[in-house]
C-alpha cells in the first residue's frame, strides 16, 4: 500500500465550472502510484472545510483533513462535524497561517477533540510560533494520537524536528522538503534530500511518512527524490505508505 499524507485540493484543481476536481489530482498520485492521499483544504483564513468534504465524498482513496483554526468561534464543533457529518480522518494546524503558538493552552481542547474523535492530527513546522519543540509539546498531550509533523523542521531546525520525534514517539516526520531546496536554486528533479537520511538515520524509517504537497510538487517528484537516496526496499516501504497505513489504519 502506497500513499500520500498531504495534497492540497486547491484552487488550481478547479474546473471550468469552478468546481474543485478530485480525479484531476488523484491523476498526479496515480503517476507514483500512490493509492491513498490525505486531502486538505485551501490554507486560508477562513478553511473550506465543507468544499472540500463535498469534492472527496464517496472516494475511498481520499482520507479527508480538516484545516482547523483554534482561535475560530467553537473550533471543537467544527472538528465533531469533521468526524461525524464529513467523515474525515484527520486535522491540520496551519500556526503560520492562523497567526498562533501552537503550543498555547488554547490549542489543548483542540487536539484532546481530535483524539477523542479518533482523528489524525497534522501540524505545519517552521520557526517561531511552529517550532518542532512546541509541536512536541502538542504531541506530549496527546500521546496516543500520531501527530504528523509537515516539513520535518526544516529548513528553520531539522535537529529539532529530530528530537521532538525521539521524545514523542507519537510524532511522524513528513518528508515535504523540495519547496525549500527550489527556494536555494536546487532543481527539484535533481535534488538528493540528505535531511530525510539523516532523519532516518538518527529514528529510523518508522517515524518518516510521505507527503507530497501537491500541487506545490508532483509525488512522483518527491518519490524520485527521496529514491536518490538509495535506502533500501524496507525502507522505502515503510515511507512511501506502510507507515502511513498503520498511521490511519488502512490495514484494519
Amino acid at each position: 500500500m502506497r500513499g500520500d499524507f498531504e495534497a492540497y485540493l486547491n484552487d488550481s484543481f478547479r474546473d471550468k465550472n469552478g468546481k474543485l476536481d478530485l480525479e484531476e489530482l488523484l491523476a498526479l498520485e496515480d503517476e507514483a502510484e500512490m493509492e491513498v492521499a490525505v486531502i486538505m483544504p485551501n490554507t486560508q483564513p477562513e478553511p473550506p472545510n465543507a468544499e472540500l468534504a463535498e469534492a472527496i465524498k464517496g472516494n475511498p482513496r481520499a482520507l479527508g483533513c480538516a484545516l482547523i483554526h483554534p482561535t475560530e468561534v467553537d473550533p471543537i464543533s467544527k472538528i465533531n462535524q469533521a468526524a461525524d457529518t464529513w467523515k474525515m480522518k484527520g486535522i491540520k494546524l496551519m500556526p503560520a497561517v492562523h497567526g498562533y503558538n501552537v503550543d498555547d493552552e488554547i490549542v489543548r481542547p483542540v487536539v484532546e477533540a481530535a483524539r477523542d474523535n479518533g482523528l489524525i492530527v497534522s501540524i505545519h513546522s517552521g520557526p517561531g510560533n511552529c517550532h518542532p519543540t512546541r509541536i512536541g509539546n502538542v504531541a506530549s498531550w496527546i500521546p496516543e494520537t500520531p501527530v504528523i509533523m509537515d516539513h520535518m523542521g526544516f529548513p528553520d531546525d531539522l535537529d529539532s524536528g529530530i528530537e521532538a520525534a525521539k521524545t514523542n514517539k507519537n510524532i511522524y516526520l513528513g518528508t515535504t522538503i523540495l519547496r525549500f531546496h527550489q527556494r536555494w536554486g536546487t532543481n527539484p528533479d535533481q535534488v538528493v534530500p540528505t535531511e530525510i537520511k539523516k532523519a532516518i538515520d538518527e529514528l529510523g524509517p518508522e517515524q518518516i511518512v510521505f507527503g507530497s504537497n501537491t500541487p506545490e510538487y508532483r509525488p512522483i517528484q518527491v518519490v524520485n527524490a527521496i529514491q536518490r537516496l538509495e535506502l533500501g526496499e524496507e525502507a522505502e516501504t515503510l515511507i512511501f505508505g506502510g507507515n502511513l497505513a498503520r498511521i490511519y489504519g488502512l490495514n484494519d
